[in-house]
C-alpha cells in the first residue's frame, strides 16, 4: 500500500493479511503496509533467517538482526507507522443513525442539512423523505471540521430560541428570525419572508459573496507574502552582512594594492637616488685618493728635508714651496654627505575641498555654478592619496 495517495478509499484501509481495518499500520521498504500484529506473524514464520518476503509483492526485506520467534516486536518496531493512514483511521466517522441501533457502520456521506455522518444505506434512505430531499450529501472526507460545523450551527441558531433555526427575515426591522419569532415578535410586520426566497430575489447576493471571497483571498495573499518576507529577514540581513564583509575585503585588497604600488615606487625612487649619491661619492673618493697620495708624497719629501737637510737646504726647500693658502686650497676637497628620506606630501583635506567647492560664496555674491560631480568615491580618493603619500628625496646630513 503506497503511503502517498490523493484520496484514501475504503479498500485502502483494509489489511491484505487479516482483511480487516488496519490496526497500527506499518510500512515495509517496498511501500506495502500491514497491521503491526499481522507483520509480527509474517516475521515469525521465518525464524532463524535474516530476511523475510513481503506478503503482497514477495520483495525481500533484510533485517539487522537474525529473526527469532520471541520477541518479534523488537524487529517489527523498526518499520515506520504510516502516519497518514493512522490519522485517516482516527478521523474516520461512524454512521450516527446505525449507532442508535448499536450497529458500527463506517460513515461514507455527510448531510450538510442535518450535520450528521451516515453510511451509504442511511444516506440513500435519507434522500427519500420529502423534508430532507433538498439536503446536500457530501463524501465524509469533505465534512466540515468541528470548528466550522459549530460556526455554521451558531449562524442558524435563533438568539431568542436556542433550539430554533433562523428561517425568516423581517425586512421591516432588517432582522433574521425563527418561526416562533415570526409569529410572535414580528406578527404585525408586513414584510416577513423566507430567507431562501430573499436569496432567490437578491441579484447582488452571489456578487457580494464573490467580492468578499476575493477580498479575503487578496488579504491572505498579501499577508502571506509579508510573512514570507519577514521570515526571510534574518537570511536577508545575514546576506547583507556577507556582502558588506565582501566589500570590506575588496577595500582591504585595493588599499593593499595601493600600498604595494607606493612601496614599489618608493623603492624605485630610492634606488635612483642611491645611484646618484654613490656615483657622486665614487668620483669624490677617487679625487680624495689622488690628493691623499700627493699629500703623502709631499709629507715624505718634507720629512726627508727636515730630518737630513741642513739649514740652507731647508731654506731653499721652503722657498720653492707654494704659500700656505694656495697649498691648502689645492688639497681641499668639498664633500657634502647626504641621506635619502621620505618626504610626506601636504595635501588639502577632502572636507576643505568640499567646502571650497560647495559652501564658499564668491565676493561678487552671484550664484556660483556648482562643480561637476565627480565619479570618484571617497575610497578612490584614499587610494590615490596612498599612492602619492610620500616622495623620495635627498637631504644634507646635519
Amino acid at each position: 500500500m503506497a503511503t502517498k495517495r490523493e484520496k484514501i478509499t475504503e479498500d485502502d484501509t483494509q489489511c491484505s493479511v487479516c482483511r480487516t481495518t488496519f490496526r497500527n499500520p506499518r510500512i515495509l521498504p517496498c511501500k506495502h503496509m500491514f497491521c503491526h500484529e499481522c507483520l509480527c506473524g509474517v516475521v515469525k514464520r521465518h525464524d532463524g533467517k535474516s530476511a523475510f518476503p513481503c506478503p503482497l509483492c514477495r520483495a525481500s526485506t533484510n533485517t539487522d538482526i537474525r529473526i527469532t520467534i520471541e520477541p518479534s516486536d523488537r524487529l517489527v518496531n523498526q518499520f515506520p507507522v504510516d502516519r497518514e493512514m493512522q490519522s485517516h483511521l482516527e478521523r474516520r466517522q461512524t454512521c450516527l443513525a446505525c449507532k442508535t441501533e448499536s450497529k458500527n457502520e463506517t460513515a461514507t456521506v455527510y448531510c450538510m442539512g442535518c450535520h450528521e455522518h451516515m453510511c451509504t444505506v442511511c444516506g440513500e434512505t435519507h434522500k427519500k423523505y420529502k423534508l430532507m430531499r433538498s439536503h446536500q450529501l457530501r463524501p465524509s472526507e469533505e465534512a466540515p471540521s468541528s470548528k466550522v460545523k459549530d460556526s455554521l450551527q451558531e449562524l442558524n441558531r435563533c438568539p431568542n430560541h436556542e433550539n430554533e433555526h433562523l428561517e425568516f427575515i423581517c425586512q421591516d426591522h432588517d432582522q433574521p428570525c425563527c418561526s416562533k419569532c415570526a409569529f410572535t415578535s414580528h406578527r404585525k410586520c408586513d414584510n416577513v419572508m423566507l430567507i431562501s426566497d430573499v436569496i432567490k430575489d437578491n441579484k447582488t447576493y452571489e456578487a457580494s459573496i464573490k467580492q468578499r471571497t476575493d477580498m479575503i483571498d487578496n488579504a491572505l495573499k498579501r499577508v502571506s507574502t509579508l510573512c514570507l518576507e519577514l521570515e526571510a529577514e534574518p537570511s536577508r540581513i545575514a546576506t547583507s552582512y556577507e556582502n558588506i564583509d565582501k566589500q570590506l575585503n575588496e577595500f582591504k585588497l585595493r588599499i593593499n594594492d595601493a600600498y604595494e604600488s607606493l612601496r614599489s615606487s618608493v623603492k624605485k625612487a630610492f634606488m635612483a637616488e642611491k645611484s646618484k649619491i654613490l656615483r657622486s661619492s665614487e668620483i669624490t673618493l677617487n679625487n680624495a685618493t689622488a690628493k691623499k697620495v700627493d699629500i703623502l708624497n709631499k709629507k715624505e719629501e718634507l720629512d726627508g728635508v727636515l730630518s737630513h737637510g741642513d739649514e740652507v737646504q731647508k731654506y731653499l726647500y721652503m722657498r720653492n714651496q707654494a704659500n700656505y693658502v694656495d697649498a691648502n686650497a689645492t688639497w681641499q676637497i668639498e664633500f657634502t654627505q647626504k641621506r635619502i628620506v621620505l618626504d610626506k606630501k601636504m595635501q588639502p583635506s577632502l572636507l576643505n575641498l568640499r567646502l571650497e567647492n560647495e559652501l564658499l560664496i564668491p565676493q561678487d555674491g552671484r550664484p556660483r555654478r556648482p562643480p561637476p560631480r565627480s565619479t570618484h568615491t571617497l575610497l578612490d580618493n584614499i587610494i590615490e592619496a596612498i599612492k602619492n603619500l610620500v616622495e623620495v628625496k635627498q637631504e644634507i646630513c646635519k
